[in-house]
């Protein structure tokens, strides 16, 4: 049993979870419930598969505003919080195309985990 212990502790060791730097300056932003709920869908019924494939923790919050607009929370390293930043953002463009290529990404990150070539591809991130 002990054994096992240490095995789950040192799996754990490699986690994004247990790092402390992954939840200093987290990325914080809003959105009105409509997008919020197009991204998460209804009660937020896609948060975890989002979460799971983009290994963040993301906090939805309500914020009492004149817009009803959502407080969102995400924790991780840099690059998954960027791209779920530009997925948001061109989701919530009025320019079409771009809300094409937000819909295309939102596809992405609820039909499979995001991989650090997915993750590379945004121009903010590139070196």
């Amino acid at each position: 049993m002990a054994a096992r212990t240490r095995r789950e502790t040192a799996r754990m060791g490699n986690s994004w979870w247990t790092m402390p730097e992954n939840f200093v300056a987290p990325l914080v932003f809003y959105v009105d419930e409509e997008l919020e709920e197009h991204i998460f869908a209804p009660w937020d019924a896609d948060l975890r598969c989002i979460e799971e494939h983009s290994r963040t923790l993301i906090q939805l919050e309500q914020w009492f505003s004149a817009s009803c607009q959502m407080h969102v929370r995400i924790d991780r390293p840099i690059r998954a919080r960027w791209w779920l930043l530009d997925m948001a953002l061109r989701m919530g463009s009025s320019d079409f195309e771009l809300q094409a290529q937000g819909f295309e990404m939102l596809q992405r990150v609820r039909s499979q985990p995001l991989t650090d070539e997915v993750l590379s591809s945004l121009p903010i991130l590139k070196p």
